[in-house]
């Protein structure tokens, strides 16, 4: 898989889900990608990201400020040339966070041996998931819960949920991958990997080939060791306050 159809599957993921169906509205503003949520997932507060892949920043930030965005809001960037952090910087935003586009052919991992402290999250059980969030995250929503595609995974040890993560399948190919997270006092233990071993194996037995997801620094690690391969840099900016591109609704 190459990288722009990665990008269009990670896309997908953040657009597609039962809370996005509800809650979102994919666009375009000139040459970019972008969706609306009414409400986001973890603020509730309405917010627009656009999404830049092989796109002059000049002509990005042009079709941004043409568009009139909300105050919040994002540009996640595929890093696809030098100095992109400069140019967006000059142009009034601010690097929030940087992340790694990543895929794995299923059908080329070996034999995964699933843990059966791995469990599936039941609709019922999501309000003590999200009040128990070691990272004080809205990761287990009703909408998503009630979504036939999507899996909710979770560790529980001692009373306390110490890892989870969740799977969306696009298709019946195709899945990704969001919300992994570790207690910071139970890593080093491979819950993450026990994790993500019964996701993908639930994947294959589900018929999918490919898995995408994107990585934080330290997750990158793990699902190279899972058999992930890396396919670019993913730039995450926000507005500077009074930045360009940030005068809101009402222009």
């Amino acid at each position: 898989m190459d990288a722009t159809t990665a990008w269009d599957l990670f896309i997908a993921g953040f657009t597609d889900s039962g809370h996005a169906r509800r809650h979102a509205t994919r666009f375009r503003a000139g040459p970019l990608e972008a969706v609306r949520f009414a409400a986001g997932e973890l603020s509730g507060t309405p917010f627009e990201e656009f999404f830049v892949r092989d796109c002059d920043p000049a002509a990005t930030l042009a079709a941004i400020v043409a568009h009139h965005p909300l105050p919040h809001h994002y540009l996640t960037v595929l890093a696809d040339r030098p100095g992109l952090r400069e140019t967006y910087e000059r142009g009034g935003y601010r690097l929030d966070d940087t992340e790694t586009l990543m895929v794995c052919d299923l059908a080329a991992l070996a034999p995964l041996t699933p843990s059966p402290g791995v469990t599936l999250l039941r609709e019922d059980a999501a309000g003590w998931h999200d009040r128990s969030d070691p990272q004080g995250t809205r990761w287990a929503l009703p909408e998503n819960l009630a979504d036939p595609r999507m899996a909710h995974y979770a560790i529980v040890r001692d009373g306390q949920l110490v890892a989870r993560g969740r799977n969306l399948w696009l298709d019946a190919r195709h899945s990704y991958v969001s919300r992994v997270y570790v207690a910071e006092a139970w890593r080093g233990q491979g819950l993450a990997r026990a994790l993500m071993a019964r996701l993908l194996a639930d994947d294959i037995a589900r018929g999918a080939r490919w898995s995408v997801l994107t990585a934080s620094r330290m997750g990158e690690r793990l699902y190279t060791r899972l058999g992930y391969r890396a396919l670019g840099a993913i730039l995450i900016f926000e507005p500077n306050e009074g930045g360009a591109g940030a005068e809101g609704e009402d222009g």
